[in-house]
This record gives C-alpha cells, structure tokens and sequence, in this order.
C-alpha cells in the first residue's frame, strides 16, 4: 500500500485532506464516498490511501481504493492495490474478482482466467464466478467453451439477465439464432434498457397481428441491423410503424410496408401494441435463412442526395471512431475505447496514391489526402447516398459498418484487439449479417500493424 504514496496528491487549487489518524475505517470510507460524489476524486484517493497505513490489510478499503484508481483510469496502480489486499486476504472473493475484472480489462485474459478458477475451487457454486469466466472465453475467441460456463450460471441463477444475454450472444456467435435470440430477450430486464411506451401493450408475436408501433433501443448500428426483419412484420400485420432516432427518420422513410416512421419524443402514433425492434427475429422465427434474407440491399437509396467528386481511381471510405463510453463496467467501457482508432494509426492506408480516400467521421481533422464528406452529411439518408457511390467501405465496428452491409456495399471491418461479438461471427474472417463483409482482426501490433495488412491486401486489387 505504502507504494501508492506518490498517488496521494491533490490536484492543483484543491483543498487539502489532512490524514485522518483517528477516524475509523467506516468514517475514511465514508468521507472517501462524499469526496469523490463532489468531483474530488483525488482527495478521496488521499483520504484512502493514508488509510492503508492505519487499517492495514482491510479488504473493504483495499477495495474502494483500487476501483477508484481505476474510475481514474490508473489501471497499473488498481491491479497493485487489488494485488496487495489479495495477499493480505487471499480467499477474499471480492478482491480477487476485481483484479481478474482489472486483468481481464487489460486483456491479459490468461491471468485473469487463473483468479477466477481458484475462486471457483474458494467459492463453489457461485453463478457470477461462471458467468465471468464465460465472458473472458468469449473474448478469447473460445465460444463452445464459454458457453458451457454460461450454462452452469444460468442453472445456478436463472433470474440473472447478464448471464442469460451473453449465453444468447454465445449461441448466435456458433450460428444457433433461435435459442439464441430467445435468451437475448433478457436483454429487456437490463437497467438502462429503453422500454416500449408503457401505455401500449407489448406484442408478443401473436396473430393476426393488426397495427404495432416498433420501438428504437440500443444504438444506430443495431437500428440498421434489424430493421433488416421489417419485411417479416409487416407482411402479417395491417399497420406497422417504426420509431427511429431523429437522424435515420429521412433514411427509413423508405422502407416498404411501413404505415409511417417516428422519433423518440412524437406523438405515439395510432397502433394497438408495441415491440422492441431487437425482439422481432425471437418472435417471428429467429432462425438462420430469416437472418440471411434474400434481400440485401434491404435499405433502398434515396432519389437525391450529395454526390462524390469525380475520380477514375477507386473510392474508399473511411470510418475509424464511434461513440465513446465514458462510463459503466471497467471491462466494457474499456473494451469500447480499444474499438477505436486514430485516423493517424491508419496512415499505410490513405496514403495508397492509387485510391481515392473519404472520411466518414463528425467533427475530426483529416489528413490531406482524406476528403472530408462530414458538411455533406446532414442525417443517415446523405449518408446512404454518400457511401452507396463507394467501392469499398473500411470501418470499424459502427454505424457506418451497418449502413454499408445494410447497401450492400463492399465492406472491410476493423475489430479492435479483445473486440468479441456476435455480428462478426468467429475467425473465418466473414460475417453471417452481410455477405459482402471482410473481417480484420487487430493483433498484437495494434492498430498501425492492421491497417499496414489490409494496405497489402488493396495493393493485390489495385
């Protein structure tokens, strides 16, 4: 404890905490909880460490100590602390589970695996211990194995959601959707997750189906996904409507079959029933060939919209930054902020004279080479326009991803190191959402080091 001393220094114009000798631990933990609520984190970090001289080995302040590190993103001096309580208590579960969760969110997975199995041999039976391991196999690329694990969980606690949504995302990453799907549902008992109206009755797939109102969740990306399994609602039922973000209204007004689009904060149109737009592929089949449907494109482009500059060399787009996540579980947020990019890391790219190089990102410099297309793009519809005239779209995992599959345009897929997910299917490098799709894994030399292969791979088609 005593090493993290060169920690506890307060910001610059910050009032100073003096060391609380004579306070009990509940009183350091307390006033540490207040300090950091105030936007002080620092002086909570004072307030705790200058505990660990007078409660040393205390397995509660070792504990609040190294998550606040870590919420201040001093990951090295967390794994430390954790590392420090463990040796003091080394069949504390706690402990030992945040520093599998701090090793795990460094990738250093094999580390982490290990606490986790001497947890399972400390603490037998317990469902978050399995579920745990589940993700870290997962990520590693081992689904059959994680799966497994996922199992054990949910048999020990079926009421958990987490548990019951990554065995889903376990189940549609080996190709089986229909349980899959189905266990995914418990999506919808996450904190957080948005809700249908609570004034309209939830459609639970039964027929006839007459008028329902679909409902926007997640992010832009899963919009563009799974509106892919419209056609299969709205060929049974009378009316159906679609809320969307205010940005994709334009683009999805041009769905077929659709009695009208909305945004979130419009009048609730005239439907009988509601349903999220993610459970439809559960409630009408969930099946593989419903997941391949005939139809891609299955967004049409509008009539009119901007147009790209004139050029004989092939277009290449370019998305590299997405939404940042800035706060919630160590292990996503972090595994979110290792799914972008710098435009920099991508320099073998654009600068292949013998493409023409577009970027597809708001509000960032560019580099000479890269035409900005961000003024021509009010909302998602100038961006299907922009990106059907692409030959090739390189992205990461985001909406501009989505939208490309979405067209049916060629699309390159950057996944950052760790970056697990059910869409991108396992490592044969191709996805079972958009058959146009090529995967690109970071490994070991991180961004640049991909960016250099798939220059190699353009190089053979140019």
């Amino acid at each position: 404890m005593l090493a993290l001393t060169p920690w506890a220094e307060c910001s610059r114009n910050r009032k100073y905490v003096p060391p609380l000798t004579d306070h009990t631990l509940a009183e350091r933990l307390a006033q540490a909880k207040a300090l950091a609520a105030e936007g002080r984190p620092d002086e909570a970090v004072i307030v705790l460490a200058d505990g660990a001289r007078h409660h040393a080995g205390n397995p509660e302040l070792a504990a609040a100590l190294g998550q606040l590190l870590s919420e201040l993103g001093r990951h090295e001096a967390a794994l430390q602390v954790f590392a420090a309580g463990l040796r003091a208590r080394p069949g504390h579960l706690e402990l030992r589970g945040l520093l599998a969760a701090e090793l795990a969110a460094d990738l250093r997975t094999d580390e982490a695996l290990a606490h986790l199995r001497t947890l399972l041999v400390l603490h037998p039976g317990q469902a978050l211990i399995h579920a745990n391991i589940g993700v870290l196999l997962q990520t590693a690329g081992r689904p059959r194995e994680a799966l497994r694990h996922y199992r054990r969980a949910v048999a020990l606690d079926p009421g958990n959601p987490v548990a019951r949504v990554n065995l889903g995302t376990a189940l549609m990453t080996l190709g089986d959707y229909r349980e899959g799907f189905a266990e995914y549902e418990h999506r919808l008992a996450l904190p957080g997750v948005r809700q249908p109206p609570a004034a309209l009755p939830r459609w639970q797939g039964e027929r006839p189906v007459r008028s329902v109102l679909v409902t926007t969740e997640q992010g832009f990306g899963d919009m563009l996904q799974f509106v892919r399994f419209l056609p299969l609602l709205t060929g049974r039922a009378e009316n159906v409507w679609l809320e969307c973000p205010a940005e994709m209204k334009r683009l999805f007004q041009g769905l077929a079959g659709l009695a009208g689009v909305v945004a979130p904060g419009d009048a609730v149109p005239p439907v009988k029933a509601a349903v999220p737009l993610l459970s439809l592929p559960h409630l009408l089949g969930g099946a593989e060939p419903d997941l391949r449907a005939d139809s891609i494109p299955y967004i049409s482009v509008p009539g009119e919209g901007p147009a790209l500059p004139p050029d004989r060399r092939p277009r290449i787009g370019l998305a590299w930054s997405g939404r940042q996540a800035g706060s919630g579980d160590l292990f996503i947020r972090r595994t979110l902020q290792r799914r972008h990019c710098r435009i920099e890391d991508l320099e073998p790219l654009w600068s292949l004279e013998d493409f023409r190089w577009f970027g597809l990102q708001l509000g960032q410099a560019m580099p000479g080479p890269v035409t900005d297309l961000s003024p021509l793009m009010r909302d998602f519809a100038d961006s299907a326009v922009l990106v059907s005239q692409l030959d090739l779209m390189i992205s990461i995992d985001s909406a501009p991803a989505h939208l490309a599959g979405a067209l049916g345009v060629p699309l390159w897929v950057m996944l950052g190191p760790g970056q697990a997910d059910y869409r991108w299917g396992g490592a044969d490098g191709a996805s079972p959402w958009y058959p146009k799709a090529r995967l690109f894994r970071a490994g070991a030399g991180g961004w640049p080091a991909l960016a250099a292969d798939m220059a190699a791979a353009l190089r053979v088609t140019a």
